[in-house]
């Protein structure tokens, strides 16, 4: 009986180039989808914070509402430098509550209601894409303020005004940013980096 040589088996699996190359190209595509994703991380927080200011400014809205039904403008004094937050129906998930001083350890993306300084705070999650124009970077400070005439034209809410409204108004101008910004690239109005 005569038996045949058995064929020569061809190489089916991938060359070390060709592994290398699919690495890359992996790698590649993984870093613009985590880029990608930390943007839209960026957008979202922007947005449900701006949300949430919104419910707040729509709640005083209602309240003032009620005042201006009842005939109780004057009323409204009281709630000047009180917490928003109770007056939504509501408050957020990621509302901590009121305290006397800021809270230790915050995590970020908290709001909290400073009863010290009569002030709203919230804890920016992204602050290398949150620049503010307040002492504290990463910090929304927010304060139910009086919409008002001024009458005697100091400049200020007092007895000799008056009151038509109130607004939730931010201590310091804020914006959001689309590229993150480095320590070294951000100073405080009114100083200069050293490298320039």
């Amino acid at each position: 009986m005569c038996t045949k040589p058995l064929p020569v088996r061809q190489q089916c699996g991938f060359s070390l180039l060709e592994l290398v190359v699919v690495i890359i190209i992996i790698s590649v595509l993984l870093a613009m989808a985590i880029d990608r994703l930390m943007k839209l991380q960026v957008v979202a927080e922007q947005a449900a914070m701006e949300s949430i200011i919104g419910h707040l400014q729509s709640a005083i809205g209602l309240t003032i509402s009620e005042h201006i039904a009842k005939g109780q403008i004057p009323e409204l004094n009281k709630l000047i430098d009180t917490n928003p937050m109770d007056l939504l129906a509501d408050t957020p998930v990621n509302y901590l509550g009121s305290f006397a001083t800021m809270p230790k350890n915050v995590e970020t993306g908290s709001w909290w209601y400073d009863a010290g300084s009569k002030t709203l705070v919230y804890h920016v999650g992204n602050p290398q894409n949150f620049l503010s124009e307040g002492p504290e970077n990463g910090l929304a400070k927010f304060k139910i303020r009086p919409v008002y005439d001024d009458n005697n034209h100091n400049g200020r809410f007092d007895r000799g005004d008056t009151l038509v409204g109130l607004k939730l108004t931010p201590l310091a101008r804020y914006r959001w940013l689309n590229e993150p910004i480095s320590p070294d690239d951000y100073t405080q109005p009114g100083q200069t980096n050293a490298r320039g």
